[in-house]
């Protein structure tokens, strides 16, 4: 019997000379997976924004300082050689979106990959939750995703075809208490990811989601914060945190980073949301 071998294709983490644009770059999970692009030999667009327009979010404040920190990152990764810019750009203004995707086209003329990175969360019980705190949790987690793809898309599709990749939550797959808004933003997440994937199958643009589980960011320090137990240490309530993951591990940002570089480039994965979760949404 003979065995045909077959030249295996080339690595999935090749990104040599494509261009990418990181929307929430500046910081936590965003700033892992701009740092694993560039690190590849990919072109890097950072967008992220000083301001909010509310306060409901891990910050408590509209001022969250994360186009500074992604002009500090882009600066970074120049000084050691590395392709990175960084753009200042709210992903839930239209305008901005707009002005953002336009520098893009000008500065490269193209575009491979977009990853939505961003999100903010809130903590209220639904009772005493205000339909102005729902509603701006909701379009900080969603319409961002929306206006990004959409007008992504055209440059994508010029050259051939492309990525998107949005982050949902292991809170878009399970519900949790007090953060009902977040969690309704996050399922709707994966719902638009799978709607968009099957419109843009035929365009060759591949749209799939991740799903983070517990990763000790700005979000998590802020709702660990909010979960401690009357009596209870940080240390202790982290521990309690960890006892819900099924491995007993925390998750990385750059366990978050390596799943956003495969998706950017599996050529047959698409309308997918991929937990890293070490087994929370089991």
């Amino acid at each position: 019997m003979n065995t045909r071998l077959v030249e295996p294709p080339q690595a999935l983490d090749r990104h040599e000379g494509k261009v990418v644009l990181v929307v929430g770059g500046g910081r936590g999970m965003g700033r892992a997976v701009v740092e694993a692009f560039a690190q590849r030999g990919a072109r890097v667009v950072v967008a992220d924004a000083d301001r909010l327009g509310s306060a409901y979010n891990h910050y408590r404040s509209t001022e969250v300082g994360g186009f500074t920190a992604a002009g500090e990152l882009a600066e970074q990764l120049c000084d050691s050689g590395f392709d990175a810019t960084a753009v200042e750009a709210d992903a839930a203004d239209e305008d901005s979106v707009r002005a953002l995707l336009a520098t893009v086209g000008e500065r490269y003329g193209r575009l491979d990959t977009v990853v939505n990175a961003f999100g903010v969360t809130h903590v209220s019980p639904v009772e005493r939750m205000e339909l102005a705190e729902f509603t701006r949790v909701v379009e900080g987690n969603l319409n961002g995703v929306f206006l990004v793809s959409k007008h992504a898309l055209g440059l994508l599709r010029a050259d051939g075809g492309g990525s998107i990749v949005n982050f949902s939550s292991v809170s878009g797959r399970s519900g949790f208490a007090k953060v009902s808004h977040y969690c309704a933003a996050k399922f709707a997440v994966i719902g638009f990811t799978a709607s968009l994937a099957l419109e843009e199958a035929r365009n060759g643009v591949r749209v799939n989601a991740v799903c983070p589980g517990i990763v000790r960011t700005n979000m998590w320090n802020y709702l660990l914060e909010e979960f401690t137990r009357p009596g209870e240490t940080e240390e202790e309530c982290w521990e309690r945190m960890r006892m819900m993951i099924p491995q007993r591990e925390f998750q990385q940002p750059q366990d978050i980073a390596e799943l956003v570089l495969y998706l950017a480039a599996a050529r047959r994965v698409t309308g997918q949301a991929v937990g890293v979760d070490g087994g929370m949404s089991a």
